[in-house]
Protein backbone atom coordinates (compact mmCIF):
# COMPACT_ATOMS: atom_id res chain seq x y z
CA UNK A 1 0.00 0.00 0.00
CA UNK A 2 1.70 3.32 -0.95
CA UNK A 3 1.79 6.38 0.91
CA UNK A 4 -0.56 8.21 -1.25
CA UNK A 5 -3.03 5.37 -0.32
CA UNK A 6 -2.88 6.06 3.01
CA UNK A 7 -3.69 9.54 2.23
CA UNK A 8 -6.75 8.70 0.79
CA UNK A 9 -7.62 6.33 3.17
CA UNK A 10 -7.08 9.48 5.82
CA UNK A 11 -8.80 11.70 3.75
CA UNK A 12 -12.02 9.55 3.31
CA UNK A 13 -11.78 8.75 7.33
CA UNK A 14 -11.70 12.55 7.73
CA UNK A 15 -15.26 12.91 5.79
CA UNK A 16 -16.81 10.18 7.32
CA UNK A 17 -15.78 11.28 10.76
CA UNK A 18 -16.75 15.17 9.52
CA UNK A 19 -20.20 13.44 8.17
CA UNK A 20 -20.74 11.91 11.55
CA UNK A 21 -20.21 15.14 13.71
CA UNK A 22 -23.09 16.61 11.09
CA UNK A 23 -25.70 14.06 12.04
CA UNK A 24 -25.28 14.21 15.16
CA UNK A 25 -25.36 17.92 15.22
CA UNK A 26 -28.43 17.74 13.66
CA UNK A 27 -29.37 15.12 15.90
CA UNK A 28 -29.16 17.80 18.77
CA UNK A 29 -30.46 20.73 16.58
CA UNK A 30 -34.06 18.72 16.00
CA UNK A 31 -34.17 17.24 19.84
CA UNK A 32 -37.26 18.87 20.47
CA UNK A 33 -38.53 18.99 16.66
CA UNK A 34 -42.09 17.13 16.29
CA UNK A 35 -41.76 14.20 14.58
CA UNK A 36 -37.94 14.21 13.96
CA UNK A 37 -36.67 10.90 14.39
CA UNK A 38 -32.88 10.37 15.07
CA UNK A 39 -30.77 9.71 12.15
CA UNK A 40 -27.36 8.15 11.93
CA UNK A 41 -24.60 7.79 10.03
CA UNK A 42 -24.44 4.29 7.64
CA UNK A 43 -20.51 3.41 7.20
CA UNK A 44 -19.11 0.35 5.50
CA UNK A 45 -15.43 -0.79 4.37
CA UNK A 46 -14.20 1.20 1.28
CA UNK A 47 -12.78 -2.04 0.18
CA UNK A 48 -9.29 -4.14 -0.28
CA UNK A 49 -6.42 -4.31 -2.01
CA UNK A 50 -3.32 -6.69 -2.93
CA UNK A 51 0.02 -5.18 -1.87
CA UNK A 52 2.91 -6.84 -1.42
CA UNK A 53 1.56 -9.86 -0.93
CA UNK A 54 -0.70 -8.73 1.28
CA UNK A 55 -5.00 -8.57 1.29
CA UNK A 56 -5.42 -4.39 2.86
CA UNK A 57 -7.96 -2.09 3.47
CA UNK A 58 -8.32 0.56 2.02
CA UNK A 59 -10.33 3.02 4.36
CA UNK A 60 -13.88 3.48 5.40
CA UNK A 61 -16.85 5.07 3.46
CA UNK A 62 -20.10 6.89 4.51
CA UNK A 63 -22.36 4.92 2.92
CA UNK A 64 -25.79 7.08 4.14
CA UNK A 65 -28.06 8.21 6.34
CA UNK A 66 -30.18 6.38 8.88
CA UNK A 67 -33.73 7.11 9.81
CA UNK A 68 -34.57 5.58 12.93
CA UNK A 69 -38.49 5.45 12.12
CA UNK A 70 -40.30 2.82 13.83
CA UNK A 71 -43.86 2.54 12.18
CA UNK A 72 -45.30 0.49 14.27
CA UNK A 73 -44.40 2.29 17.29
CA UNK A 74 -45.63 5.38 15.59
CA UNK A 75 -49.05 4.29 14.42
CA UNK A 76 -49.85 3.75 17.96
CA UNK A 77 -48.79 7.50 18.87
CA UNK A 78 -51.83 8.62 16.30
CA UNK A 79 -54.78 6.26 17.52
CA UNK A 80 -53.94 7.41 21.12
CA UNK A 81 -53.20 10.64 20.04
CA UNK A 82 -56.91 10.57 19.19
CA UNK A 83 -58.17 9.02 21.87
CA UNK A 84 -56.65 11.12 24.46
CA UNK A 85 -57.81 14.42 21.83
CA UNK A 86 -61.25 13.02 22.39
CA UNK A 87 -61.38 12.71 25.94
CA UNK A 88 -59.42 16.07 26.45
CA UNK A 89 -62.30 17.89 23.97
CA UNK A 90 -65.38 16.35 26.11
CA UNK A 91 -63.95 17.27 29.17
CA UNK A 92 -63.53 20.87 28.50
CA UNK A 93 -66.69 21.06 26.55
CA UNK A 94 -68.34 19.12 29.32
CA UNK A 95 -66.69 21.65 32.08
CA UNK A 96 -67.97 24.45 30.27
CA UNK A 97 -71.28 23.22 29.67
CA UNK A 98 -71.91 22.41 33.43
CA UNK A 99 -71.07 25.62 34.21
CA UNK A 100 -73.53 27.45 32.17
CA UNK A 101 -76.35 24.69 33.29
CA UNK A 102 -75.75 24.40 36.91
CA UNK A 103 -76.36 28.16 37.01
CA UNK A 104 -79.02 28.21 35.30
CA UNK A 105 -80.77 25.32 36.47
CA UNK A 106 -78.95 24.50 40.33
CA UNK A 107 -80.10 25.29 43.79
CA UNK A 108 -79.26 29.29 43.27
CA UNK A 109 -80.87 29.06 39.76
CA UNK A 110 -84.51 26.84 38.42
CA UNK A 111 -84.61 24.48 41.71
CA UNK A 112 -84.27 27.57 43.92
CA UNK A 113 -86.74 29.25 41.42
CA UNK A 114 -89.16 26.21 41.24
CA UNK A 115 -88.97 25.86 45.08
CA UNK A 116 -89.66 28.77 45.34
CA UNK A 117 -92.87 29.25 43.35
CA UNK A 118 -94.39 26.34 45.61
CA UNK A 119 -93.08 28.24 48.39
CA UNK A 120 -95.32 31.28 47.16
CA UNK A 121 -98.61 29.23 46.91
CA UNK A 122 -97.98 27.84 50.51
CA UNK A 123 -97.47 31.76 51.78
CA UNK A 124 -100.78 32.22 49.84
CA UNK A 125 -102.85 29.47 52.04
CA UNK A 126 -102.40 32.18 54.83
CA UNK A 127 -104.26 34.74 52.95
CA UNK A 128 -105.84 34.01 49.85
CA UNK A 129 -107.01 37.36 49.09
CA UNK A 130 -104.02 39.27 49.99
CA UNK A 131 -103.21 41.67 46.86
CA UNK A 132 -99.49 41.00 47.88
CA UNK A 133 -99.31 37.67 48.50
CA UNK A 134 -101.00 37.34 44.90
CA UNK A 135 -98.73 39.45 43.15
CA UNK A 136 -95.75 37.06 44.96
CA UNK A 137 -97.05 34.44 42.90
CA UNK A 138 -97.34 36.02 40.04
CA UNK A 139 -93.79 37.47 40.31
CA UNK A 140 -92.45 33.99 41.10
CA UNK A 141 -93.90 32.40 38.07
CA UNK A 142 -92.32 34.66 35.82
CA UNK A 143 -88.78 33.97 37.56
CA UNK A 144 -89.71 30.03 36.55
CA UNK A 145 -90.09 30.72 32.81
CA UNK A 146 -87.16 32.94 32.71
CA UNK A 147 -85.24 30.75 34.24
CA UNK A 148 -86.30 27.79 32.14
CA UNK A 149 -86.20 30.28 28.82
CA UNK A 150 -82.35 30.94 30.09
CA UNK A 151 -81.26 27.48 30.69
CA UNK A 152 -82.85 26.35 27.02
CA UNK A 153 -81.78 29.18 25.30
CA UNK A 154 -77.71 28.26 26.82
CA UNK A 155 -78.34 25.36 25.84
CA UNK A 156 -78.91 25.77 22.36
CA UNK A 157 -75.92 28.54 22.26
CA UNK A 158 -73.63 25.51 23.06
CA UNK A 159 -75.14 23.73 20.66
CA UNK A 160 -74.72 27.13 17.85
CA UNK A 161 -71.06 26.82 19.25
CA UNK A 162 -70.30 23.44 18.74
CA UNK A 163 -71.59 23.47 15.08
CA UNK A 164 -69.39 26.50 13.96
CA UNK A 165 -66.77 24.61 15.89
CA UNK A 166 -67.24 21.34 12.97
CA UNK A 167 -66.66 23.57 10.48
CA UNK A 168 -63.94 25.21 11.64
CA UNK A 169 -62.30 21.96 12.05
CA UNK A 170 -63.24 20.57 9.20
CA UNK A 171 -61.45 23.47 7.67
CA UNK A 172 -58.39 22.48 9.50
CA UNK A 173 -58.31 18.96 8.63
CA UNK A 174 -58.93 19.52 4.58
CA UNK A 175 -55.73 22.04 5.30
CA UNK A 176 -53.56 19.01 7.41
CA UNK A 177 -54.28 16.64 4.58
CA UNK A 178 -53.57 18.39 1.88
CA UNK A 179 -49.92 19.17 3.29
CA UNK A 180 -49.25 15.29 3.54
CA UNK A 181 -50.58 15.12 0.40
CA UNK A 182 -47.68 18.17 -0.75
CA UNK A 183 -45.70 16.56 1.09
CA UNK A 184 -45.85 12.74 -0.34
CA UNK A 185 -45.32 14.41 -3.86
CA UNK A 186 -41.92 15.83 -2.54
CA UNK A 187 -41.09 12.73 -0.83
CA UNK A 188 -41.36 10.47 -3.69
CA UNK A 189 -39.68 12.87 -6.03
CA UNK A 190 -36.82 13.01 -3.84
CA UNK A 191 -36.26 9.51 -2.92
CA UNK A 192 -37.03 8.69 -6.55
CA UNK A 193 -33.80 10.31 -7.83
CA UNK A 194 -31.57 8.60 -5.09
CA UNK A 195 -31.67 11.06 -2.62
CA UNK A 196 -32.62 11.03 1.19
CA UNK A 197 -36.06 12.77 2.78
CA UNK A 198 -35.79 12.64 6.14
CA UNK A 199 -36.69 16.12 7.10
CA UNK A 200 -39.63 16.38 5.19
CA UNK A 201 -40.61 12.32 6.44
CA UNK A 202 -40.32 14.47 9.86
CA UNK A 203 -42.18 17.10 8.74
CA UNK A 204 -44.79 14.57 7.66
CA UNK A 205 -45.08 13.04 10.73
CA UNK A 206 -45.54 16.07 12.55
CA UNK A 207 -48.69 17.21 10.23
CA UNK A 208 -50.13 13.51 10.38
CA UNK A 209 -49.88 14.01 14.38
CA UNK A 210 -51.74 16.77 14.44
CA UNK A 211 -54.45 15.37 12.13
CA UNK A 212 -54.71 12.45 14.61
CA UNK A 213 -55.70 14.67 17.31
CA UNK A 214 -59.04 15.80 14.87
CA UNK A 215 -60.62 12.04 14.19
CA UNK A 216 -59.76 8.99 14.39
CA UNK A 217 -56.41 8.51 11.47
CA UNK A 218 -54.66 5.57 10.34
CA UNK A 219 -51.74 5.69 8.03
CA UNK A 220 -49.83 3.64 5.70
CA UNK A 221 -46.44 3.79 3.57
CA UNK A 222 -46.18 2.65 0.13
CA UNK A 223 -43.13 1.33 -1.43
CA UNK A 224 -42.20 4.60 -3.21
CA UNK A 225 -42.72 6.14 0.35
CA UNK A 226 -45.63 8.36 0.22
CA UNK A 227 -48.34 7.78 3.02
CA UNK A 228 -51.77 6.66 2.43
CA UNK A 229 -54.35 8.45 4.84
CA UNK A 230 -57.49 7.10 6.17
CA UNK A 231 -59.77 9.20 8.65
CA UNK A 232 -63.00 7.85 9.87
CA UNK A 233 -62.47 4.73 7.47
CA UNK A 234 -62.35 7.05 4.44
CA UNK A 235 -59.12 7.50 2.23
CA UNK A 236 -58.34 10.86 2.37
CA UNK A 237 -54.79 11.04 0.92
CA UNK A 238 -53.54 8.30 -1.45
CA UNK A 239 -50.74 8.30 -4.00
CA UNK A 240 -53.67 10.75 -6.77
CA UNK A 241 -53.34 13.15 -4.37
CA UNK A 242 -55.99 14.50 -0.96
CA UNK A 243 -59.86 14.40 -0.96
CA UNK A 244 -61.85 17.25 1.14
CA UNK A 245 -64.42 17.08 3.54
CA UNK A 246 -67.09 19.36 3.42
CA UNK A 247 -69.62 19.86 5.99
CA UNK A 248 -73.63 20.10 5.02
CA UNK A 249 -76.88 21.34 6.51
CA UNK A 250 -78.52 18.19 8.26
CA UNK A 251 -82.05 18.15 6.48
CA UNK A 252 -83.90 17.77 9.74
CA UNK A 253 -81.67 19.22 12.49
CA UNK A 254 -80.28 22.03 10.02
CA UNK A 255 -76.64 21.33 11.89
CA UNK A 256 -73.58 20.20 9.86
CA UNK A 257 -73.05 17.18 9.02
CA UNK A 258 -69.13 16.17 8.15
CA UNK A 259 -68.98 14.50 4.21
CA UNK A 260 -65.99 13.17 2.00
CA UNK A 261 -65.72 13.79 -1.21
CA UNK A 262 -67.19 10.75 -3.30
CA UNK A 263 -66.60 12.06 -6.83
CA UNK A 264 -69.34 14.33 -7.80
CA UNK A 265 -71.57 13.57 -4.56
CA UNK A 266 -70.69 13.16 -0.77
CA UNK A 267 -70.76 10.56 1.86
CA UNK A 268 -72.30 11.64 5.17
CA UNK A 269 -69.14 10.43 7.71
CA UNK A 270 -70.28 12.06 10.77
CA UNK A 271 -71.14 9.33 12.68
CA UNK A 272 -67.87 7.43 12.09
CA UNK A 273 -65.87 10.53 13.76
CA UNK A 274 -65.21 8.85 17.18
CA UNK A 275 -62.53 10.03 18.54
CA UNK A 276 -59.89 13.28 18.42
CA UNK A 277 -61.59 16.65 18.96
CA UNK A 278 -63.87 16.68 16.18
CA UNK A 279 -65.39 13.25 17.57
CA UNK A 280 -66.25 15.19 20.92
CA UNK A 281 -67.62 18.35 19.20
CA UNK A 282 -69.80 16.17 17.92
CA UNK A 283 -70.93 14.04 20.76
CA UNK A 284 -71.15 16.94 23.17
CA UNK A 285 -73.14 18.69 20.35
CA UNK A 286 -75.77 15.38 18.85
CA UNK A 287 -76.14 13.38 22.35
CA UNK A 288 -75.29 15.21 25.38
CA UNK A 289 -76.73 18.88 24.95
CA UNK A 290 -79.95 17.12 23.33
CA UNK A 291 -80.07 14.84 26.33
CA UNK A 292 -80.11 17.76 28.54
CA UNK A 293 -82.45 19.72 26.19
CA UNK A 294 -84.98 17.00 26.64
CA UNK A 295 -85.21 16.62 30.25
CA UNK A 296 -85.62 20.21 30.22
CA UNK A 297 -88.35 20.60 27.84
CA UNK A 298 -89.90 17.45 29.98
CA UNK A 299 -89.74 19.02 33.28
CA UNK A 300 -91.17 22.25 31.50
CA UNK A 301 -94.14 21.05 30.04
CA UNK A 302 -94.76 18.65 33.07
CA UNK A 303 -94.55 21.89 35.41
CA UNK A 304 -96.96 23.60 32.79
CA UNK A 305 -99.41 20.94 32.19
CA UNK A 306 -100.09 19.94 35.96
CA UNK A 307 -100.12 23.45 37.34
CA UNK A 308 -102.35 24.02 35.13
CA UNK A 309 -104.57 21.38 35.31
CA UNK A 310 -104.76 22.40 39.03
CA UNK A 311 -105.15 25.91 38.54
CA UNK A 312 -107.92 25.50 35.87
CA UNK A 313 -109.91 23.94 38.27
CA UNK A 314 -109.88 26.99 40.82
CA UNK A 315 -111.54 30.36 41.14
CA UNK A 316 -109.71 33.94 41.16
CA UNK A 317 -110.69 36.80 43.26
CA UNK A 318 -113.22 37.71 40.60
CA UNK A 319 -115.29 33.91 40.64
CA UNK A 320 -113.69 33.01 37.04
CA UNK A 321 -112.38 29.82 36.71
CA UNK A 322 -110.85 27.66 33.92
CA UNK A 323 -107.59 29.90 33.44
CA UNK A 324 -104.02 28.33 33.45
CA UNK A 325 -101.83 29.32 35.06
CA UNK A 326 -98.59 28.63 32.66
CA UNK A 327 -99.15 29.15 28.80
CA UNK A 328 -100.15 25.33 27.89
CA UNK A 329 -97.19 24.16 25.63
CA UNK A 330 -98.21 22.14 23.11
CA UNK A 331 -95.58 19.32 23.51
CA UNK A 332 -93.00 18.62 25.72
CA UNK A 333 -90.85 19.92 22.44
CA UNK A 334 -89.63 23.39 22.87
CA UNK A 335 -91.38 23.86 26.34
CA UNK A 336 -88.53 25.16 28.33
CA UNK A 337 -87.91 27.95 25.85
CA UNK A 338 -91.60 28.79 25.06
CA UNK A 339 -92.62 28.94 28.79
CA UNK A 340 -94.72 31.51 30.08
CA UNK A 341 -97.06 33.12 32.32
CA UNK A 342 -100.71 32.51 30.82
CA UNK A 343 -102.18 35.50 29.12
CA UNK A 344 -105.15 35.51 30.99
CA UNK A 345 -103.18 35.85 34.71
CA UNK A 346 -100.06 37.38 33.63
CA UNK A 347 -100.29 41.05 34.99
CA UNK A 348 -103.57 40.54 36.79
CA UNK A 349 -103.21 39.02 40.85
CA UNK A 350 -106.54 38.65 40.96
CA UNK A 351 -106.46 35.82 38.43
CA UNK A 352 -104.71 33.67 40.76
CA UNK A 353 -107.43 30.25 41.59
CA UNK A 354 -106.88 29.98 45.30
CA UNK A 355 -109.77 28.69 45.72
CA UNK A 356 -112.02 25.87 44.88
CA UNK A 357 -115.67 27.13 44.61
CA UNK A 358 -116.89 30.16 43.61
CA UNK A 359 -118.91 30.57 47.00
CA UNK A 360 -115.72 30.05 48.64
CA UNK A 361 -114.18 33.32 47.76
CA UNK A 362 -111.97 34.92 48.71
CA UNK A 363 -111.32 33.06 51.88
CA UNK A 364 -111.39 29.51 50.26
CA UNK A 365 -107.49 28.55 50.36
CA UNK A 366 -107.64 24.64 49.22
CA UNK A 367 -107.40 25.20 45.55
CA UNK A 368 -103.69 26.94 46.86
CA UNK A 369 -102.99 24.45 49.25
CA UNK A 370 -103.23 22.37 46.33
CA UNK A 371 -101.09 24.10 44.48
CA UNK A 372 -98.20 23.68 47.15
CA UNK A 373 -98.66 20.67 48.00
CA UNK A 374 -97.86 19.60 44.18
CA UNK A 375 -94.16 20.30 44.52
CA UNK A 376 -93.50 17.67 46.73
CA UNK A 377 -95.35 15.17 44.55
CA UNK A 378 -93.57 12.56 42.70
CA UNK A 379 -94.96 13.72 39.46
CA UNK A 380 -91.57 12.64 37.31
CA UNK A 381 -89.94 9.65 35.88
CA UNK A 382 -93.04 7.34 36.24
CA UNK A 383 -94.10 8.93 39.40
CA UNK A 384 -90.23 8.55 41.59
CA UNK A 385 -88.90 11.82 41.58
CA UNK A 386 -90.24 15.38 42.24
CA UNK A 387 -89.93 18.41 39.61
CA UNK A 388 -87.16 19.51 41.83
CA UNK A 389 -85.68 15.97 42.27
CA UNK A 390 -85.70 15.58 38.39
CA UNK A 391 -83.46 18.32 37.57
CA UNK A 392 -81.37 17.42 40.11
CA UNK A 393 -80.72 14.13 39.08
CA UNK A 394 -80.29 15.74 35.48
CA UNK A 395 -77.49 18.09 37.06
CA UNK A 396 -75.95 15.00 38.44
CA UNK A 397 -75.68 12.91 35.58
CA UNK A 398 -74.06 16.07 33.89
CA UNK A 399 -71.77 16.14 36.90
CA UNK A 400 -70.89 12.29 36.34
CA UNK A 401 -70.49 12.76 32.46
CA UNK A 402 -67.57 15.04 33.07
CA UNK A 403 -65.97 13.39 36.08
CA UNK A 404 -65.74 10.62 33.59
CA UNK A 405 -64.13 12.59 30.74
CA UNK A 406 -61.85 13.99 33.18
CA UNK A 407 -60.94 10.77 34.54
CA UNK A 408 -60.99 9.55 30.91
CA UNK A 409 -58.31 12.47 30.02
CA UNK A 410 -55.92 11.59 32.41
CA UNK A 411 -56.02 7.57 31.57
CA UNK A 412 -55.49 8.40 27.69
CA UNK A 413 -52.58 10.79 28.55
CA UNK A 414 -51.19 8.35 30.81
CA UNK A 415 -51.47 5.79 27.36
CA UNK A 416 -50.43 8.31 25.15
CA UNK A 417 -47.28 8.96 26.70
CA UNK A 418 -46.42 5.23 27.28
CA UNK A 419 -46.59 5.19 23.17
CA UNK A 420 -44.46 8.37 22.81
CA UNK A 421 -41.96 6.70 25.36
CA UNK A 422 -41.82 3.55 23.35
CA UNK A 423 -41.23 5.20 20.18
CA UNK A 424 -38.45 7.54 21.37
CA UNK A 425 -37.08 4.79 23.10
CA UNK A 426 -36.68 3.75 19.20
CA UNK A 427 -36.52 6.95 17.02
CA UNK A 428 -36.09 9.86 19.77
CA UNK A 429 -32.87 12.06 19.59
CA UNK A 430 -30.99 11.29 23.38
CA UNK A 431 -28.60 14.07 24.40
CA UNK A 432 -26.68 11.97 25.97
CA UNK A 433 -25.78 9.57 23.42
CA UNK A 434 -25.37 12.58 20.50
CA UNK A 435 -22.66 13.81 23.05
CA UNK A 436 -21.31 10.48 23.37
CA UNK A 437 -21.01 10.46 19.10
CA UNK A 438 -19.79 13.50 18.73
CA UNK A 439 -16.85 12.47 21.22
CA UNK A 440 -16.53 9.40 19.37
CA UNK A 441 -16.59 11.11 15.51
CA UNK A 442 -14.21 13.88 16.96
CA UNK A 443 -11.62 11.10 17.91
CA UNK A 444 -12.10 9.31 15.18
CA UNK A 445 -11.34 12.95 12.89
CA UNK A 446 -8.22 13.76 15.21
CA UNK A 447 -6.72 10.07 14.76
CA UNK A 448 -7.43 10.45 10.75
CA UNK A 449 -5.77 13.82 10.77
CA UNK A 450 -2.90 11.94 12.46
CA UNK A 451 -2.52 9.00 10.02
CA UNK A 452 -2.93 11.57 7.20
CA UNK A 453 0.47 13.99 9.16
CA UNK A 454 1.99 10.53 9.35
CA UNK A 455 1.72 9.74 5.68
CA UNK A 456 2.67 13.58 4.92
CA UNK A 457 5.65 13.62 6.75
CA UNK A 458 6.68 10.14 5.34
CA UNK A 459 6.19 11.48 1.96
CA UNK A 460 8.33 14.39 2.72
CA UNK A 461 11.33 11.94 3.75
CA UNK A 462 10.95 10.42 0.33
CA UNK A 463 11.00 13.44 -1.16
CA UNK A 464 14.25 14.51 0.52
CA UNK A 465 15.76 11.35 -0.20
CA UNK A 466 14.96 11.98 -4.31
Amino acid sequence: MSIFSVLKAGNRALQAASAGIDVASNNVANANTEGYSRQSLGLGPQGTTRARGLLLGTGVRAEEVLSTYDKFAQGSVFGRTGRHAYQEGRAMSLQSLETSFVDAAGGDGLIGAIEGLFAAFSDLELDPGNPSLRAGVLSAGSVVSSLFNRAASDLNEQTTLADSRVANTVVEVNRLTAEVASLNSEIVGLEAGGQQAHDLRAQRTAVLEQLASFGPTRVTEDADGSSRVFFAGHSLVDPGGSRSLSVVDDPVTGLNQVHVAMGTASMDITNSIDQGRLGAMLSVRDTTVPGLLADLDSLAFEVADQMNALHSAGFGLDGVTGRDFFAQPPSATGAALGMSLDAAVAGDPSAIAAAATAAGVPGDNSNAIALAQLGNQLTMTSGTESFTGFLASTLAGLGQDTSAAISGEARTSLELQASLDVRDSVSGVSLEEEALDLLRFQDAYQAAMRVMQTANEMLDELMQLV
